[in-house]
Parts: structure tokens; sequence; C-alpha cells
């Protein structure tokens, strides 16, 4: 005779089973060169974001120099990971491309806004906010030209 407790764990171990199912299937599909691309454009774009608000933190005296300086150290190292990755990817040329090119301005924009803040020079450090708030723009608009229809 069954009771109460030995139903429920059989429908437990179905569930169970086909959680682990779903999952598995979920870990094998394949996703595409651009969709692997735009995956790791989302790093990008938190980066770009971040030094923005450190930049305009700082402008407002509501940061210290030395938080932007190491925020603009940590965003210059992930941002290097990201374009050696964006580099090697498989996705067509005119997808990988412009991603590079926004990482590349991003860097640089990071690294002026180092040097910037730095040398407590707040007019290129506002020019490096500002660029930094057109970057992130320009990374939505990639990103929605890859998004589905």
């Amino acid at each position: 005779m069954r009771n109460f407790f030995s139903l429920q764990s059989s429908a437990a171990r179905g569930c169970g089973a086909i959680l682990v199912f779903a999952a598995v299937l979920a870990a094998c599909q394949h996703k595409s060169p651009e969709q692997e691309l735009l995956d790791k454009a989302d790093a990008v774009g938190s980066w770009i974001a971040t030094l923005q608000m450190a930049g305009e933190k700082w402008l407002a005296n509501s940061v210290p120099t030395s938080f932007v300086k190491s925020t603009c150290k940590e965003a210059g190292r992930d941002l290097d990971q990201a374009a050696g990755e964006a580099a090697k990817s498989q996705a067509r040329p005119e997808v990988r491309d412009p991603l590079r090119q926004l990482i590349s301005q991003a860097q640089a924009a990071g690294a002026s806004l180092r040097r910037a803040a730095a040398a407590n020079d707040r007019p290129g450090a506002a020019r490096e906010a500002g660029r930094l708030s057109a970057l992130g723009r320009q990374l939505e608009v990639w990103k929605q030209g890859l998004g589905p229809p």
C-alpha cells in the first residue's frame, strides 16, 4: 500500500528528471557568434556606465580622485579582456568590428578620465564623462541592431 509520502517522492523524482532534462537541453543550445558577442557587450556597457558615473560623481565632489583612478584602472583591465574576446569572436565582421571600435573608444575615454582626475582637470573629466555617455548610447544602438526583430 502506498502512502502519501511515497506518492510525493515519486512525483518529486519525476519533476526532478524533467528539470534535469530541461537544464541539459538549455546547456546544449548553441548560441550564434553574434549572440555570444551581444552577451559580452553587456559587461562593456556596464563599464562604460560605471566610468561615466565615476567621472560625474568626481565632478560633483562626491567621490575622491583615488576612486576614479582605481575604477578606471579596473575598467581598463576588463575592457582589455573584452577587446581580446571580441577580436577572437566568430561573429561577422560587420557585427564584430563596431563593437571592437566602441571598446577601443571606451578604453581611451577611461584612460583620459583617469589622467584628468589625477591632474585635477575638471573640464577634461567633464569631456570624458560626456564622451562615455555618447559611447553608452552608441552601444545601445549597436545592441538593438542585433536583437530580435
